[in-house]
């Protein structure tokens, strides 16, 4: 009885792909194409394979649910980046190629629903574009799948509500179609960066103030570990945005450390360098160099700053000091957003 409703189910299945309509058809096959390497396992080359009665004789009864929601969804953990857009401005369309030297749009669709979603002007402090600026979507946002092969981003996490919804994607033509408010941008598939490469300089503007460090000395074997309460440390580092002033980004430092004691630093330039604070620190993509017009500490003979994103709230700040033996002491930091 099982194997009779099994040939009319195989029937059926064989069918129904001649009353599809070509396009489907099509985009399927291209959705496949592009993503079925990030699936594990694969289909029959061919019907045939699939009507063996040695190879389906018993597959209602190996189609665990269980297991089939354990297959990975072919969207997780790829990265897209747009190359050609579409846009209307009060009525008037506009189309154009990206990357653009101001203007970058990407994709991360993470685990467990996590997904960054940014429009910025690389280089820069700023993040730009309809979603940012005039709708405020922070770059962190939520998707999830929308039933038909394609997702949605949302501001919520697993968010279905109309106002949480800012985005659809589904594949058109061998690319991630984007959707956003009438705006499409068609996206490109990028290998996944390091970890950390999800953020980017933009997800540094604002103000940070320092939480706790630790700092060690060459040839001493402690490690001297602190917060900035208990020693009265107000330790900040403020990253400018074009966007909000006349002025160009620039980064001010501020350290006071009891009355009397204060350092700072202002529009300190930002060299952007593709290599970590230091091996396992969190983010193995990028750091920024900050530079001084003048010294910072005048009693000590050289100096380096840089600093790296750990998450949207988390800053990774590390100071290199060398005195006039030439002895090394190595202070590593976490600040905190303040705003």
């Amino acid at each position: 009885m099982r194997r009779s409703k099994f040939a009319v189910a195989m029937l059926f299945l064989l069918l129904l792909p001649l009353a599809s309509c070509g396009r489907k058809k099509a985009e399927s096959a291209t959705y496949e194409e592009i993503l079925s390497k990030n699936v594990s396992g694969s289909e029959p080359e061919n019907a045939e394979e699939a009507e063996n009665p040695e190879d389906t004789e018993n597959v209602e009864d190996t189609e665990d649910p269980e297991d089939a929601e354990d297959v990975e969804d072919p969207w997780m953990n790829t990265c897209w980046q747009a190359d050609r857009y579409t846009i209307n401005r009060e009525g008037q369309i506009m189309e154009g190629t990206l990357p653009e030297e101001d203007w970058t749009i990407e994709l991360y669709l993470l685990e467990d629903g996590a997904a960054r979603y940014r429009e910025w002007s690389p280089q820069t402090f700023d993040y730009i574009g309809t979603c940012h600026l005039l709708l405020g979507i922070e770059p962190d946002c939520f998707w999830y799948p929308d039933g038909n092969g394609g997702f949605f981003l949302s501001t919520e996490d697993g968010g279905t509500e109309e106002d949480a919804v800012f985005a659809q994607g589904h594949m058109a033509d061998g690319q991630l179609l984007l959707d956003s408010f009438g705006d499409r941008f068609w996206m490109g598939q990028q290998p996944m960066p390091a970890r950390g490469g999800e953020y980017c300089m933009a997800d540094l503007f604002g103000q940070w103030r320092m939480v706790s460090g630790e700092t060690v000395t060459e040839g001493e074997p402690e490690v001297w570990s602190f917060t900035a309460d208990e020693m009265e440390i107000n330790r900040t580092l403020t990253f400018h945005s074009s966007w909000d002033s006349e002025e160009p980004n620039g980064v001010d430092y501020y350290d006071e450390w009891h009355p009397g004691y204060l350092r700072e630093a202002r529009d300190m330039t930002a060299d952007y360098q593709e290599i970590p604070v230091y091996e396992g620190c969190g983010n193995e993509a990028w750091r920024l160099r900050l530079s001084a017009a003048e010294p910072v500490y005048q009693n000590y003979m050289e100096e380096e700053f840089y600093v790296t994103v750990l998450d949207a709230d988390t800053l990774l700040f590390q100071m290199r000091l060398k005195d006039t033996d030439g002895i090394l002491t190595t202070s590593t930091q976490i600040f905190s957003r303040l705003n």
